[in-house]
């Protein structure tokens, strides 16, 4: 989420946030993938009792090897963490992967007990309580955590269209939280539905800029598409061009260094394919223009021309528009 080659952050909380059919597992799977390929212990944690085996060994993942527990009660689910961290150092803990699919489901024991006996009762505030507990157990785990949250539509007039809900304690205990805002149809050039192209924004980010926004590509067909999303970055770092109207070209790669001239042409349709983007994500330069528009990695966060505590303490003067004065050296 933060760096072009990198993913969520190890030993830390992250959340995808979307509505109901918007590739929250998809995006969950991708992740356990890669944390599962990289040597990971993984385990999933399915509140919605919905993990889906056959698109899991699809996409290589011996699924006899991940720890796969089916619960929606928050104190069994403060029990399995415990177990899974028993023993573990800080270090080991950053290497433990853990999907929760979803948050929203998560109920405690009480409200299960109202349920038995027939019970009108409120909630009044227990699995608010509850939840925010379970993020505090998550936050001092230290395991590389992966929520998936649900979202409902908000009634403010400005700002986003979702809010996300679950508890103030987990927004807080995030690293990196992501909120799809919206979604739309894409389709091939005969009109048939490939997928869902979705539209999501950093709504929290230690490292990522927030409100920055992409896309990512749900294909029907299964899993997320690894080559969607980054056109605009691309054209707007200079390594693809487009050399007429409704085509694109790679300016290292399909253009003739002697002429000058486009040596392939790319329909939009046809370009979301490893031939396309596998060099570029290669090159330096489009690796260095996506990390620096939606990440603070090797930037400078905070500048200053003028040193502010040598002026409270008399070393320096300070100019405005009107006058040029001395700070006094009494303490302030």
């Amino acid at each position: 989420m933060v760096r072009f080659k990198d993913g969520i952050k190890k030993g830390c909380i992250s959340q995808i946030c979307a509505d109901s059919g918007w590739g929250k597992s998809m995006i969950g799977y991708s992740v356990l993938k890669s944390a599962f390929d990289s040597g990971m212990d993984c385990f999933i944690i399915d509140t919605e009792n919905a993990t889906n085996y056959d698109v899991l060994n699809s996409l290589g993942i011996k699924m006899n090897e991940v720890g796969v527990f089916k619960t929606n009660r928050i104190p069994e689910v403060k029990q399995i963490l415990a177990k899974i961290g028993h023993g573990l150092t800080r270090e080991q803990a950053r290497n433990v992967f853990i999907l929760l699919d979803s948050w929203g489901p998560l109920v405690t024991e009480q409200v299960m007990e109202k349920a038995e006996e027939a019970s009108s009762a409120a909630d009044m505030g227990s699995t608010a309580r509850f939840k925010n507990e379970l993020a505090n157990v998550l936050l001092a785990c230290g395991f590389t955590t992966l929520v998936l949250n649900h979202v409902y539509a908000s009634l403010q007039m400005y700002g986003d269209k979702f809010e996300i809900p679950g508890g103030k304690r987990l927004l807080f205990n995030s690293d990196a939280i992501m909120l799809a805002s919206s979604e739309a149809k894409d389709k091939d050039k005969d009109g048939n539905i490939l997928g869902k192209v979705i539209t999501a924004g950093v709504k929290k980010g230690r490292s990522a800029k927030e409100f920055v926004k992409t896309k990512y590509l749900i294909l029907h067909n299964g899993g997320v598409s690894p080559f969607y999303g980054l056109l605009e970055e691309a054209v707007d770092c200079g390594e693809v061009y487009k050399p007429k109207p409704g085509y694109y070209s790679r300016t290292n790669f399909d253009v003739d260094k002697n002429t000058g001239e486009a040596t392939k042409l790319w329909r939009e349709e046809e370009l979301y394919c490893p031939q396309f983007w596998i060099d570029i994500y290669k090159t330096e330069n489009f690796r260095h223009y996506v990390e620096a528009k939606f990440a603070f990695e090797d930037q400078e966060l905070i500048t200053s021309t003028q040193n502010v505590m040598d002026m409270i303490n008399g070393k320096a003067s300070y100019t405005n528009e009107e006058t040029t004065e001395e700070v006094a050296d009494e303490a302030v």
